[in-house]
């Protein structure tokens, strides 16, 4: 009976144990792993394992300059949330190109925030929450009172920088998943 219950004694510190650094591992992720969901920065991409599709794809993105003109002023009314993930090809190929874009216009950071998210479309902290996110990359703009204005969500429907701009400036404007 004793041998059974220090057997049980161990099993329970071994469980303990496990879940403790089970824990331990999720809190150290940083955006420079691969598994990492949640907050990611300008700086992660470029200096974090995503730098090498990151940089390729920002520098070789050239907007329509008359349209980015456009777009400077009207986007500064937004604040602007992007879930995307750092495996999705649309992700490699549109959060840089919105990077370059927002950098163009000199939108300010402080309303910006991307969120990198795994393949279920979801993150450990759940920022997607109540947003409907099914699709990555999803950029959404909001009004500085928090109310949703539009989404870009994977593709655009012209030109990234022209989708944006009907955005910005609300024109006439639907996501290919939009429900008409």
């Amino acid at each position: 009976m004793y041998i059974s219950f220090l057997n049980k004694i161990k099993y329970s510190a071994l469980i303990i144990l496990f879940v403790n650094l089970t824990l331990v591992a999720q809190e150290d992720k940083t955006p420079n792993d691969k598994d990492y969901t949640g907050l990611i920065t300008q700086e992660d991409f470029r200096t974090g394992y995503t730098k090498k599709w990151f940089n390729k794809a920002y520098k070789a993105y050239e907007p329509n300059e008359e349209v980015v003109q456009q777009i400077k002023k009207p986007i500064k009314q937004y604040r602007i949330k992007v879930f995307m993930g750092t495996w999705c090809p649309d992700s490699r190929r549109e959060t840089p190109k919105l990077l370059k874009l927002l950098d163009e216009v000199n939108f300010k950071e402080k309303n910006l925030e991307i969120y990198a998210m795994d393949h279920y479309k979801s993150t450990e902290a759940n920022y997607e929450e109540d947003l409907d996110v099914h699709h990555v990359p999803t950029i959404i703009f909001f009004d500085k009172k928090g109310n949703e204005i539009n989404r870009f969500v994977e593709f655009p429907q012209e030109t990234f920088e022209e989708d944006i701009l009907k955005i910005v400036t609300n024109q006439s404007y639907q996501n290919p998943y939009a429900e008409e």
